[in-house]
């Protein structure tokens, strides 16, 4: 048992995403077993995932498959939309993937990761002299979705990692 400051999100390291094209199945069992008891907004559905492509938040698959990028943006999108809407996801996207999704979800990962304990110790403090616009911007709009998943962990009673 750990208590509710000692959980986690855990998001894989690139090189630990599935290097081969998965069908959609494949991606909704991957979501699924890395959040959907996790997360107050819960699973990922398959219409959902149709719907970022027609938003355009995420690429249209090649051939039914989606790779690696199309998982970052995924698992990206997976944490991001506990606090934000579709169009604030997308602004977010473009900002974090401007180089290229690789750097981008690395960027993501490495906030989260850095946030999470941060917010995992009630100890949240902004300078805003000190980061540009957009890095303040992400670092807002992660530490938001931290502080939903918190709060959902706390307001379902849980006191343990599943």
């Amino acid at each position: 048992m750990c208590s509710i400051s000692e959980k986690r999100i855990h998001l894989p390291k690139w090189e630990e995403l599935p290097d081969i094209g998965l069908y959609m199945d494949q991606v909704m069992l991957l979501m699924d077993r890395s959040f959907s008891d996790k997360l107050p907004k819960g699973e990922m559905t398959k219409s959902m995932i149709n719907n970022y492509v027609k938003a355009g938040l995420l690429p249209r698959p090649a051939g039914k498959k989606y790779d690696r990028e199309h998982l970052a943006i995924l698992l990206m999108i997976y944490v991001l939309k506990q606090a934000l809407n579709m169009e604030s996801i997308g602004a977010m996207l473009e900002i974090l993937c401007r180089t290229d999704v690789h750097t981008g979800y690395d960027s993501f990962r490495s906030h989260l990761e850095e946030l999470e304990g941060i917010v995992a110790r009630g100890t949240v403090v902004m300078d805003w002299t000190k980061d540009s616009r957009e890095e303040m911007t992400l670092r807002l709009s992660i530490m938001a979705a931290l502080c939903t998943i918190r709060t959902y962990w706390l307001l379902s009673g849980e006191s343990q990692t599943k």
